[in-house]
């Protein structure tokens, strides 16, 4: 067997449908794309990577609409690839499917929960994949394969058809090789880039106080360089403040939306989503409600310091993607350092973009930026500048 033909049987689901586009014109019809086990395709299962959910074949009779409109657009479906279970990770491991591979870094894991569209597109099976993002779930895949990882605002693209977690966090984006594949799908969802004002980027200084040394030092003095950058504290109140404000909003959401589901009687999870969603139940109201006011305070404080114009440069990750098979333990501390860092743009509903940076002991890290509420359009607009400038871009 090929690699290319090991990458493709790791990242599409066995029940995926076969390639298929709706036209054969529009101004993506030179492109291929896959889609994550988390939207519905009409005719196909939505097995949101739980084999409780392919074992009942519920068969799904529309097409999500974020999915309609690249098939709109020209783009032909490659089909569907894995995911963590019911979108709960950020490593891309699942118990009962196995794990993608990241090419970039075959020994070590290709992030999650939208590991097998990373995966796809970092492999070259397909020009740009749809992925989405709660915690995470884009931007560090993104980072841990070397690729393009968009993060929308919320509420900007549909969720319709797509399998809910955290309402409130929950979003559609998508994942490419090149900025030039990213605008150019950016523009069947946004409309063409018009004239947009000059960028002010800014830096979080205590944003790159998070990482590991390795990758906070390759990083830093990359940020520093990429053109007059205005450094600013980012994590009003402390990180811990931020955290504090994440987990129980969205493991409420988690509870209120899967929790019934994961605990029916004789339902087949793994151990790590029985584990989450115990914790979820533990969340009571009087942990929410505090935690809704703390949101709205970070979220003025984000517009307030973006405004318009600006751009705020954090890392996405905050270490190299762990090895393959690492234990849980491992993992979830991984996971709660890296949200120190991903939680930013969550909480405030924020668009964020992953931009391939540079190599750390032969593995890719990721540079991520933020922008104002809808600012998808400036980011698009700027990644290929930016990469041009990085490491990654100027080996490319």
């Amino acid at each position: 067997m090929t690699q290319i033909e090991t990458i493709r049987r790791a990242a599409f689901v066995g029940h995926s449908p076969a390639p298929f586009r709706a036209t054969w014109e529009g101004p993506l019809a030179d492109l291929s794309f896959a889609v994550k086990d988390l939207f519905d395709i009409e005719g196909a299962v939505t097995a949101c990577g739980n084999p409780d959910r392919l074992k009942a074949g519920v068969i799904a009779r529309a097409t999500a609409p974020s999915v309609q409109i690249p098939l709109a657009a020209g783009a032909q479906c490659a089909g569907k690839t894995h995911t963590d279970e019911v979108a709960c990770g950020m490593f891309g491991d699942n118990e009962f499917f196995g794990t993608p591979i990241n090419p970039a870094a075959p020994d070590r894991v290709p992030g999650g929960s939208s590991a097998g569209s990373a995966s796809a597109v970092a492999g070259g099976l397909v020009d740009f994949a749809l992925g989405t993002d709660t915690g995470g779930s884009i931007r560090v895949p993104g980072s841990f394969c070397g690729i393009f990882g968009l993060r929308t605002t919320f509420g900007r693209i549909s969720v319709a058809g797509v399998m809910a977690m955290a309402p409130s966090f929950d979003t559609v984006g998508w994942m490419a090789r090149s900025p030039a594949v990213m605008s150019r799908v950016g523009e069947v969802y946004f409309g063409p880039t018009g004239d947009l004002s000059a960028t002010r980027l800014l830096l979080a200084r205590d944003a790159f106080a998070i990482p590991n040394p390795r990758v906070a030092q390759a990083l830093l003095p990359l940020a520093r360089a990429l053109g007059p950058v205005a450094e600013v504290d980012l994590y009003r109140g402390g990180v811990e403040h931020w955290l504090d404000t994440f987990r129980p909003l969205q493991l409420g959401d988690l509870h209120a939306t899967l929790g019934t589901w994961a605990a029916a009687e004789g339902r087949q999870v793994s151990a790590s989503i029985a584990q989450r969603m115990a914790l979820a139940a533990t969340v009571t109201a009087a942990d929410i409600a505090p935690a809704a006011r703390w949101r709205e305070g970070l979220t003025e404080h984000m517009t307030d310091l973006l405004g318009a114009d600006g751009v705020i440069c954090i890392p996405t990750a905050h270490d190299l993607p762990p090895f393959v098979g690492g234990g849980l333990e491992q993992l979830i501390e991984f996971r709660e350092k890296t949200l120190a860092l991903t939680c930013v743009a969550s909480l405030a509903r924020l668009p964020q973009l992953n931009i391939p940076a540079t190599m750390v002991e032969g593995v890719p890290v990721g540079l991520s930026f933020i922008a104002g509420p809808r600012g998808e359009e400036r980011l698009l607009a700027m990644a290929a500048a930016l990469h041009a400038q990085l490491p990654a871009g100027r080996a490319a």
